[in-house]
């Protein structure tokens, strides 16, 4: 399920365009967390020109969507499996609200519902089973402690995977000269020899 948008604030949205899944905007953020310094990019889905926060990121808007939601006990499971995605993505990054579209039967959006990132936690608080933000951000915080300690060798072609379960700590494996290496070698000898890199395109 995709949403388009158009091209201008009073445009409207061309959906005959064709639709180019390698082009996209990203920002890159420059923020802290804890003791942590954080660089990191996130791709953006639009930008509102009319918002009360002109500057970036508090003009970002994330656009999502799921389906129509018909009794509380729907809207509860929203909140308490859906909603952590979504504010988590939004919520380092500084995108200051998000839309989301509700789906009916045909796929087609029916209904629309705005939530503003910094107030998401007043629609769980209530609800003691419900995941909490500060849990989130300190979970986050001793992971990335755990990854600085882990984390002591400088190659582009070592490869930390790690992953983690609930209710189980959190393990990694090493691989080097792997599958997982992501890294391409133009940019890892540009950027040795301090020298703006220069993409290499596949045929």
């Amino acid at each position: 399920m995709s949403l388009s948008v158009p091209d201008t604030p009073d445009g409207t949205p061309d959906p005959t365009g064709v639709v180019n899944t390698n082009e996209g905007f990203c920002t890159v953020i420059r923020t802290r967390l804890g003791a942590h310094s954080l660089l990191f990019s996130g791709e953006v889905d639009c930008t509102d020109p009319r918002s009360p926060w002109p500057d970036p990121p508090s003009c970002y808007v994330e656009l999502k969507t799921s389906k129509v939601m018909h009794s509380p006990a729907q809207r509860k499971s929203f909140y308490r499996h859906k909603m952590i995605k979504w504010w988590a993505q939004s919520f380092l990054p500084g995108v200051s609200r998000i839309v989301a579209g509700y789906r009916g039967p045909d796929g087609s959006v029916v209904g629309l519902e705005t939530f503003e990132t910094m107030k998401i936690f007043q629609l769980i608080r209530e609800d003691p089973g419900c995941w909490k933000p500060a849990v989130c951000m300190n979970f986050c915080a001793a992971f990335l402690s755990f990854v600085k300690k882990v984390v002591t060798e400088d190659d582009p072609k070592l490869v930390h995977l790690f992953a983690w379960e609930p209710g189980h700590p959190v393990s990694f494996t090493v691989h080097r000269d792997s599958e997982y290496t992501f890294l391409p070698d133009w940019y890892v000898e540009a950027l040795s020899t301090e020298k703006p890199p220069t993409p290499q395109i596949p045929d």
